[in-house]
């Protein structure tokens, strides 16, 4: 596009489009992903078996702590459950699963299974009732909440003894070619496995669990992945273009990958772990 009008262009029409452009943009400041094109539910990882295991077995611990009338099945929410990718794992290995997302373009992309219910909602103020789960789960969302509220609305959800599981997927790197890629990508990569969560409320220091995994996917995928992350939905058409473009020559030039062949991407996943 040459950015010239061109003829029997409606002044008014073209106001309006701005007006809710800036409006949009105003809302993707605060949550970039009610802006998401529909690609995160299908090339985003999942969670490895071992995290999720790391979760379970807190849940588990967290209901012997104090399980004074409580039965039945483990419950937990999962905040900022984004697409389900964590809501469906933990509901997988038996728990009941509260997914609170505000996004309402996440949320249709998620897939219905048994155990799961969906709530609209944010970190600091969820709609869930009081002294309920046995754990609530911040799977790829802790880093966009407000820290000190979202910990005390943990606490009031949770049950006495329950736990607070804060979980990073990212790529590993560690890796001088995984670095780069994360930087050509903008994908933000770089929760240390030193610093350590602080969230409010009464909770023990936090615990990290690491496992080291795999994910596999082909320069397309990675592709599109780069138009889920928060800096891509975010940028002007020309910033976007030119992340795509500088992915093309990155993964078809540079590593020389051709199109449809299988890429290995080294990642760790950090499980932060603490109880009340």
């Amino acid at each position: 596009m040459n950015g010239r009008d061109g003829p029997g262009i409606n002044r008014s029409t073209e106001r309006e489009k701005e007006a809710l452009s800036n409006a949009l943009s105003g809302v993707l400041d605060t949550n970039p992903f009610v802006g998401e094109g529909g690609a995160y539910g299908s090339v985003r990882p999942a969670y490895p078996d071992e995290a999720v295991a790391a979760l379970v077995d807190a849940a588990w611990c967290a209901r012997g702590a104090d399980a004074s009338g409580r039965g039945g099945p483990l419950r937990a929410a999962d905040i900022g459950a984004g697409t389900g990718k964590m809501s469906e794992l933990l509901a997988r290995g038996g728990l009941l699963v509260d997914a609170v997302e505000p996004s309402a373009a996440m949320r249709t992309q998620a897939s219905s299974i048994e155990g799961v219910t969906w709530h609209d909602g944010v970190a600091e103020q969820t709609g869930l009732p009081n002294d309920l789960y046995d754990i609530v789960v911040f799977a790829q969302s802790w880093h966009w909440v407000d820290s000190e509220r979202a910990g005390l609305e943990v606490e009031r959800i949770l049950a006495p003894g329950g736990a607070l599981g804060i979980v990073w997927n990212q790529m590993d790197v560690s890796i001088p070619w995984v670095h780069r890629l994360t930087r050509i990508m903008r994908s933000g990569d770089v929760h240390r496995p030193d610093k350590r969560p602080t969230p409010g409320g009464g909770f023990a220091p936090m615990t990290l669990t690491q496992v080291a995994w795999e994910d596999r996917m082909t320069p397309e995928q990675i592709l599109t992945l780069g138009t889920t992350r928060s800096s891509y939905i975010r940028s002007s058409e020309a910033g976007r273009a030119r992340m795509q473009e500088n992915l093309r020559w990155y993964l078809y030039e540079h590593l020389g990958y051709a199109p449809g062949e299988t890429v290995t991407i080294p990642y760790t996943t950090l499980v932060w772990l603490a109880r009340l």
